[in-house]
């Protein structure tokens, strides 16, 4: 049976946190008690029960107590939340991409030193502080064309198709400038295996359509819109990448 008033005592062992987080999320302006009673003890009811799962949901997912308090609306408005949200959603992608990026340099580097190389450790030490500033979000509001947006929607039907898209394209990047300061010949196996990597990504993403080629090409040369890293990485993998495949297209002749 739903109490009328809770006190600190129960909200803390309902929600599992301890007394002195409840009082000092009072003192942050972030839960305030419904009143006090008789003997001025703090009393919350079923409306801050519910402001406090909201809060420890946004907690768990990364929002810091002063996002919660200016931005988060207990009203619960529909497009309000929905923008928040989606806001966080891609600051997680942001943090799990710096991490995938990591987890691709290691893979690649055990590659390299089972092959008989040496990874170049200064190279992809730069290249990992580069990575790890990237913010996904600055695409929320990149200046696409209305036919690139057509054209875009169409490619990537859903959020997570973009981010394997974005994936695969650094994980390509990434072995390219491993692969060429490692000194890897473009003739090798390994120079191969990565040229076949990216000839597949781009018959996979394009399907062969000028169109949408095209439409790659257009924000490829619009590189002072992406963020430093992106364009950092891709520079420094471009030419290892152009001889790449330059070598195995000669190869098929």
């Amino acid at each position: 049976m739903k109490k009328e008033r809770y006190y600190v005592s129960d909200i803390s062992n309902i929600s599992g946190l301890t007394k002195r987080t409840i009082q000092y999320y009072d003192n942050e302006g972030v839960l305030k008690p419904a009143g006090r009673d008789e003997n001025n003890r703090r009393f919350y009811t079923d409306k801050e029960l519910s402001i406090l799962e909201q809060i420890i949901f946004y907690r768990n997912i990364g929002f810091s107590l002063k996002q919660i308090k200016e931005e988060i609306n207990y009203n619960d408005r529909k497009e309000s939340l929905l923008d928040i949200l989606s806001k966080q959603e891609i600051y997680l992608y942001s943090q799990l991409e710096g991490i995938q990026g990591r987890i691709d340099a290691v893979t690649t580097s055990k590659q390299l030193i089972e092959e008989g190389y040496t990874p170049p450790w200064e190279l992809l030490s730069k290249i990992m502080r580069d990575i790890n500033k990237v913010d996904m979000s600055i695409w929320s509001n990149y200046p696409f064309s209305e036919t690139q947006l057509t054209i875009f929607e169409d490619v990537f039907a859903s959020q997570q198709l973009v981010f394997n898209f974005y994936n695969t394209f650094r994980k390509i990047a990434i072995k390219a400038v491993s692969y060429k300061g490692a000194g890897v010949p473009v003739n090798s196996r390994l120079a191969i295996e990565l040229a076949e990597e990216w000839i597949n990504m781009v018959e996979k993403v394009t399907k062969g359509k000028p169109e949408i080629t095209n439409s790659f090409l257009q924000v490829d040369k619009n590189r002072e819109r992406w963020n430093k890293g992106e364009k950092a990485l891709l520079e420094e993998a471009e030419p290892y990448l152009e001889d790449i495949l330059k070598s195995y297209y000669e190869g098929k002749n």
